[in-house]
């Protein structure tokens, strides 16, 4: 297939310069400064098919209101803020103590041998479910899955839901077989059982799923798009900077002021939903289309955009098909633009 063939799938900016501005900051301090390398063995997890049972976490990303109107049975309802930096520019970024944020999934049962599946809205949402699955991968946790809530709609509880809409979901349901009505609730089979904390564990944190401040400007002032770089010491790469904005707003065509002042820095565009299906769950295929535009699955592939949430189920979609070094630019252009 020829290259040209995606000529309209994305669009590349080459118009020079990063502000200078930005090169003055790149000695904020986050975790990622400390992480170590570790290997990385979730990306098999995430394209297999979603299966439900009993030693399953499931955590619900949606809105507290949305999970208390309908929610899967032993769920427990999650917020990706919980876990980042408290202070609003820096919110993309994950919690610095990360042994917080351990201690908060042993809470929830979850230690990094647990198989966990994260929901939320999708595609009409802004990308928690994936920001979730990706914290969770980054601290050590290796079997996460994540997909669209409405994607296992027979396995939800009814019981905050109107009479005619619980109805309708139980005469579904039980047409079907595949679940079992209790009490007004649509069950897995067993009455929910409480949820048992595990251990205290120690996060293993994979470094290469986060990048820095020094690092993007760095790759760009050292043209590592056209050449290998090493940074810190790490092997040669060449790099590729991948802003999953949506296309108008990459353009400067909405998002106001702030957006048409976001600097170019050879950043290739592609939509953030343009990697998944109607269920949120990853498409292979968008991985050759990348491979048709220069990418390799050799590069160190850096995920932008606002605020560190769709770009980071973007960075587990490459992950999962095959860019074994894409990383995440957290705090997304929220942090990089402050002076």
């Amino acid at each position: 297939m020829k290259r040209n063939s995606y000529a309209k799938w994305f669009t590349r900016v080459t118009l020079g310069g990063l502000l200078c501005g930005l090169i003055g900051c790149v000695s904020k301090p986050t975790l990622v400064t400390e992480t170590p390398t570790r290997g990385f063995g979730a990306a098999p997890q995430l394209l297999g098919p979603i299966q439900l049972d009993e030693k399953t976490v499931i955590l619900d990303a949606r809105a507290a209101f949305d999970y208390s109107m309908a929610r899967i049975p032993r769920s427990q309802n999650i917020n990706w803020i919980d876990f980042s930096e408290r202070e609003p520019r820096s919110r993309g970024w994950p919690q610095k103590d990360s042994f917080a944020s351990a201690r908060k999934l042993a809470r929830m049962g979850i230690s990094p041998d647990t198989k966990v599946v994260v929901f939320g809205l999708g595609p009409n949402g802004q990308g928690e479910e994936g920001r979730v699955a990706w914290l969770l991968a980054y601290l050590g946790v290796e079997n996460v899955q994540f997909a669209r809530f409405g994607s296992v709609r027979s396995r939800i509880t009814t019981e905050a839901m109107p009479e005619e809409a619980r109805a309708s979901i139980l005469e579904e349901s039980a047409s079907t077989g595949s679940v079992k009505a209790t009490g007004g609730n649509v069950a897995l089979g067993s009455p929910e059982a409480p949820i048992e904390p595990s251990p205290i564990w120690k996060p293993n944190l994979e470094g290469t799923l986060i990048a820095t401040k020094k690092e993007i400007v760095g790759a760009f002032q050292n043209r590592a798009m056209e050449k290998p770089w090493s940074f810190e010491g790490r092997k040669a790469r060449r790099y590729r900077i991948l802003d999953v904005r949506p296309s108008r707003e990459y353009l400067g065509k909405s998002g106001g002021l702030r957006a048409r002042a976001i600097p170019n820095f050879d950043a290739m565009n592609v939509p953030w939903k343009e990697f998944f299906d109607s269920d949120f769950r990853v498409l292979p295929e968008i991985g050759e289309r990348l491979i048709s535009i220069g990418f390799s699955k050799d590069d160190r592939i850096l995920v932008i955009d606002n605020d560190g949430l769709a770009s980071a189920a973007v960075t587990m979609a490459l992950r999962a098909m095959g860019f074994k070094d894409a990383g995440l630019y957290a705090g997304g252009y929220n942090d990089l633009m402050e002076k």
